[in-house]
């Protein structure tokens, strides 16, 4: 396991190190890894797709590399029971706020959701499934790839309560 955790170290910091490139020079590099991701989630879960879950489970037990791979992308692990777990982690502050988060369905780590109650037609629902919901599950759900949500119809509306103003110590890039 040392020789792993060495490798993901060094890899940590060459993205610390690709994050320091030029912008166009960092999107490509990104756009780059974004690709090689794609290719190897789906080559992962073609395959895990034609082995019997037995045989995942002693690929997993043999190799501490394979189960971070696994890991990594969901494999062998119920993605539903993983959504809901994760959106159990965002469900009290959505509650506060009077509103309700259902799973619909997960399929190859897109997660469908409905959004309901006082999130249905908000405001702030859009900042609250970027920055809540989607939080949960990428801390909560190996393999998480995004987020598709419906809403209830509902006529627009602010957010209950009082609405929270990011503030900045200086200004947004595209102003300079």
């Amino acid at each position: 396991m040392d020789s792993l955790e060495s490798m993901l170290r060094r890899m940590e910091e060459l993205l610390r190190a690709v994050e320091g490139l030029a912008d166009a020079d960092r999107s490509a590099v990104f756009e780059f890894l974004d690709g090689i991701d794609t290719l190897h989630r789906n080559a992962l879960i073609d395959l895990a797709r034609q082995l019997p879950e037995e045989t995942l489970a002693s690929l997993r037990d043999g190799s501490d590399a394979v189960a971070w791979l696994f890991d990594a992308y969901g494999i062998g692990i119920d993605e539903h029971a993983a959504a809901e777990h994760a959106l159990d982690q965002i469900r009290p502050y959505i509650h506060s706020h009077g509103g309700n988060v259902e799973l619909l369905d997960v399929t190859d780590g897109i997660v469908k959701l409905r959004l309901a109650g006082a999130c249905a037609g908000c405001s702030a629902s859009a900042m609250t499934l970027t920055d809540g919901i989607e939080q949960a599950l990428r801390e909560h759900m190996p393999g998480f790839v995004g987020v598709e949500a419906e809403q209830e119809e509902a006529k627009p509306h602010p957010p209950p309560g009082p609405v929270l103003v990011e503030l900045r110590s200086s200004p947004p890039e595209e102003w300079r």
